[in-house]
């Protein structure tokens, strides 16, 4: 696929002249100009491929630019009433000369060149230094671990144990932080007293205010 070739193009306002015949001349006036043309609204009539000879007057007074181009297409120039006489010719310039292409310099400046923003690397980070960043939270320090009720605070529960299989019952009172706890304070309180420990159940246990 062939490269698409973009070509300058310019819209502007430029008084011309047309040369009609050798001693004849009629106003015109330039709408746009490119490397390869122009389109020129005048009242005049041509056809496509006739020739036209112009006259450019330049908006900042030099001297006026001798243009000869070829016509390439026709329409109505528009106008706010609708009905017109004027015509719009879009023309080519096969050979365009060192002045025309001048007016196209003026009428079109260059692009503004951006420069690019440097952006800054990032260093790398020295494992022996402190890396964590300022406005990050550092880590929170290790805390000590929590303290231990005493056992002087803990609630009394009063369990009430039986013999597996026998008549035999017990109430035991110990101070525990749970019932649960209770429960296995009260099986090593027993062992301390009885040998068959082991077959021994617990039938109720109630938290109580006070050892009594």
């Amino acid at each position: 696929m062939g490269r698409i070739i973009r070509r300058r193009r310019a819209t502007c306002r430029l008084s011309c002249e047309i040369a009609e015949s050798s001693s004849r001349r009629v106003q015109g006036r330039i709408v746009t100009i490119s490397e390869g043309g122009l389109a020129v609204v005048t009242e005049l009539a041509f056809e496509q491929g006739d020739p036209i000879r112009l006259l450019i007057k330049a908006s900042d007074g030099s001297k006026p630019i001798a243009v000869s181009a070829i016509v390439w297409n026709v329409r109505s120039a528009a106008t706010a009433g609708g009905e017109t006489r004027m015509r719009r010719y879009g023309c080519v310039v096969s050979e365009p000369s060192r002045s025309f292409l001048s007016l196209l310099d003026r009428l079109t400046p260059p692009p503004v060149t951006v420069e690019p923003v440097p952006v800054a690397k990032s260093q790398p980070r020295d494992p022996g230094s402190e890396w964590a960043e300022p406005d990050l939270p550092r880590s929170r320090e290790i805390q000590p671990p929590p303290k231990h009720e005493p056992e002087e605070s803990w609630p009394y529960f009063r369990v009430r144990m039986k013999q597996i299989g026998g008549p035999r019952t017990r109430i035991l009172t110990v101070r525990a932080r749970s019932a649960t706890q209770a429960e296995t304070l009260a099986h090593e309180k027993l062992a301390e007293v009885c040998a068959d420990a082991d077959g021994w159940g617990v039938l109720h246990i109630a938290r109580v205010s006070s050892g009594r």
